[in-house]
């Protein structure tokens, strides 16, 4: 087959052997971060043969100088107006690809977009493929399978359309703009995009256009992309219309260009005049509400005047199509995009987690985000299934599919274990809910691995279950917990309810996990001891959490004489903000420059009902020393960066740490950090080198190593480079990913004998 391409060469195709080239177009205006997105998402498509062509509209925003300074893989053209299809005729032009396909600026698609639009193109008459599109939730659908009429309005079907793909059709399938491709030979022949249509019916019209002249639309029911409805110039952040006018001369317009075989002139004039009212009513009731002001209202009127006239002038002149000059200008040859993996080593993984940020940021919550995000960054195929707080959604965030999950009601598994079948009901409807939102991945790629937390069960169903390999990671246990609650270990209603059932669901799970995430040696032996299991070597991995270096970005500390103490984790008993709290007022009253930042949950009740918090707020303290401890209860991550960055020392007496992540955190800031022994708290910490570790709950011994380096400014900045070295040394991201795909590797190798 012979191509003749915009270059005017000649291209052997041979069908069988060279695979179709896709040109993903991107229109975009004032939209720099939602582009980046979209640009992130086609980096880990699964079809390798496609190239980038951003067209960029004339709002400074930064995109013009994020592309003149960005990817050199990307192929660059600007519009000087904000009309779609000028942008996107301009984006036909400079393609060289054999399918010119489209996406907003605020979508993303998922990986087998293309590989799926490329199924569909198997004879020289398909002309045009698209697939469906989610909505700004990830969970419904925006449309899906469409046609629309001579006067574009659009009627839903249950089914493909291909029974109407033929010229002249009074009902055309319609692809929506996000989401449709068309063989550039068949644009070429129809001359693309009208650039009357700035806004509105543009690809309704193209799709008719195809149709007419032979073509056939295919409408598949993969090659998913989601939509995310960013603001515009034409409506705002809430989709509050605010531009009235090519809505209703568009109306009119594509009427007269597609519809004169089947409705008359005064019919497609009506049906403009009729959207008109419709709007008319949308904007008064508006008005009433406060939606819309005076001014709008005038303005909508003056808009609608208008558009019915331009529609039915502008119908009876020339149609405004791609023309040679347009083509000759912007041409560029073909520019492939690089993925950021092949396909052959990308993993596909799936990590569970009751909390994830921004929403929740403790422990677990910020060692999944950043290992979920490296992982993405290596070119991984990663999801995130979290609890939702407020409404469900998939959504894309920095390389990452997170699904906030609502958690359903499931029949509970008759399992043998006394145990699990003791499991409350919550934790067995949360892990099978998790459970199902994986199998909806694997139902569309292979799920490699499973990464779970060993903290509340949430590995239980996928245990029982046994279809997806398995990675438990340890944290600090139930049994672990208890030790610093002696009251709900005295409460043997809450242990014969929780506790027990919890502790002994804990250790059925580690017996029976297939592999196993360490982040210390010392959470092994002390879990080991404590529930009397033998967690063998060879189902165990080591690898301590890593962390992308924030103090790039936030290490600039606020000027002045102050000596900031930080203290970063829940106000409980465990993270000893008990120990802390009491030498914080000897320490004030000697150190007059000396403020202690307490950032954390600072609302959760001891077993007597009080709190922390209020505690040291009630006692008969002077002024000069009470206020200078600070109470800043929960904080999200941007906030904590910065106290990290502004803070001296790191002070966080744990009694127990599985790992101890606040330690990594002050390290890689180069803040010396003042640390429990107990758990992992030895293995982040080197003692009289990076900081000093404390007995736990030895106020004296604390107070000793807080004054030794509140007392020595040069012990304080040696520790805090050594800290930052020390950093560099173990704890950057890259060996926390090659250790975790080690581990998938491992684990199939295992399930494959």
């Amino acid at each position: 087959m012979v191509i003749l391409s915009n270059s005017g060469s000649l291209r052997e195709k041979d069908d069988k052997c060279d695979p179709l080239r896709f040109s993903v177009v991107i229109n975009t205006d004032n939209r720099i971060a939602y582009l980046k997105r979209t640009l992130s998402g086609l980096r880990r498509l699964t079809y390798p043969y496609f190239e980038v062509c951003v067209v960029a509209g004339p709002t400074p925003d930064g995109t013009r100088e994020f592309l003149a300074k960005g990817p050199d893989d990307i192929k660059v053209a600007h519009c000087e107006v904000r009309n779609l299809s000028v942008s996107r005729n301009i984006g036909i032009a400079m393609s060289d690809g054999d399918i010119v396909v489209f996406i907003d600026d605020d979508s993303v698609p998922e990986p087998e977009w293309l590989a799926d639009l490329a199924k569909s193109y198997t004879a020289d008459d398909v002309g045009a493929v698209g697939g469906f599109v989610y909505d700004h939730t990830g969970l419904k659908f925006q449309a899906r399978f469409v046609t629309t009429n001579r006067l574009g309005y659009p009627a839903e079907w249950g089914e493909p359309a291909p029974h109407l793909n033929f010229p002249y059709s009074i009902d055309v399938p319609h692809l929506l703009g996000t989401n449709c491709s068309f063989r550039k030979s068949a644009l070429i022949k129809i001359g693309g995009f009208d650039e009357e249509y700035e806004y509105f019916l543009d690809e309704t019209d193209v799709c008719c256009r195809i149709n007419d002249a032979g073509f056939k639309i295919v409408q598949r029911s993969d090659g998913f992309v989601h939509h995310k409805y960013a603001p515009s110039h034409i409506r705002d952040e809430k989709r509050i219309i605010s531009n009235w006018y090519p809505l209703i001369k568009n109306r009119i317009y594509f009427g007269l260009r597609n519809g004169r075989a089947h409705h008359g002139v005064d019919d497609i004039v009506g049906a403009g005049i009729g959207d008109a009212r419709n709007w008319e009513h949308v904007v008064l009731v508006g008005a009433k509400h406060g939606t819309y002001s005076s001014e709008d209202v005038e303005r909508f009127y003056r808009q609608a005047d208008a558009a019915i006239v331009d529609g039915v002038e502008r119908a009876n002149q020339p149609a405004k199509l791609l023309t040679s000059d347009c083509v000759t200008r912007h041409f560029q040859p073909f520019l492939p995009y690089q993925l950021i993996r092949d396909m052959e080593s990308r993993k596909v993984i799936c990590f569970v987690t009751q909390d994830y940020p921004p929403e929740q940021n403790g422990g677990i919550a910020r060692n999944i985000s950043q290992l979920a995000r490296s992982m993405a960054e290596e070119g991984h195929h990663v999801h995130v299934m979290t609890k939702a707080r407020e409404n469900a959604s998939i959504d894309y965030e920095d390389g990452v599919w997170v699904h906030r999950v609502e958690i359903q009601e499931h029949r509970q598994p008759d399992y043998q274990s006394i145990a699990a079948r003791d499991l409350p009901r919550e934790f067995w409807n949360y892990s099978l809910t998790m459970l199902a939102q994986v199998a909806d991945v694997d139902a569309r790629r292979k799920v490699d691995a499973v990464y779970c937390p060993l903290w509340d069960c949430e590995a239980i169903a996928f245990l029982a279950d046994g279809r997806f390999p398995l990675i438990l990671a340890l944290q600090t246990t139930m049994k672990l917990w208890l030790e610093s609650r002696p009251d709900r270990l005295a409460d043997s209603e809450w242990m014969r309810i929780f506790g027990d059932p919890i502790v002994e669901t804990e250790r059925m799970i580690m017996n029976n996990a297939e592999m196993i995430h360490a982040n210390s040696r010392a959470i092994v032996d002390d879990l080991r001891r404590g529930y009397d299991v033998c967690l063998p070597y060879e189902k165990i991995y080591f690898s301590p959490h890593c962390m992308e270096d924030w103090a790039s970005q936030y290490n600039e500390k606020d000027g002045g004489d102050l000596v900031r103490l930080l203290f970063v984790g829940r106000l409980e008993s465990r993270k000893g903000i008990d120990v802390l709290l009491a030498v914080a007022p000897r320490i004030l009253e000697r150190f007059p420059n000396v403020v202690f930042d307490i950032v954390g949950d600072d609302t959760i009740p001891r077993a007597d009902g009080g709190t922390y918090k209020k505690d040291f707020l009630d006692l008969e303290l002077a002024p000069d020393i009470k206020s200078r401890v600070i109470f800043h209860g929960r904080v999200d991550e941007e906030r904590l960066r910065y106290f990290y960055g502004n803070c001296d020392l790191l002070v966080a007496p744990s009694r127990y740490e599985s790992f101890g992540l606040v330690y990594l955190e002050a390290l890689m800031f180069g803040k010396p950090v003042i640390g429990g022994v107990g758990g992992g708290g030895g293995e982040v910490i080197t003692d009289g080198e990076t900081g000093l570790l404390v007995a736990p709950g030895d106020t004296d011994e604390l107070e000793q190593a807080i004054v030794t380096l509140l007392s020595d400014a040069g012990l304080r900045a040696a520790m805090g480079r050594a800290a930052r070295a020390d950093y560099g040394r173990r704890f950057t991201v890259q060996p926390m990913v090659a250790d975790l795909v080690s581990a998938i590797d491992l684990l199939a190798e295992r399930r494959a004998k």
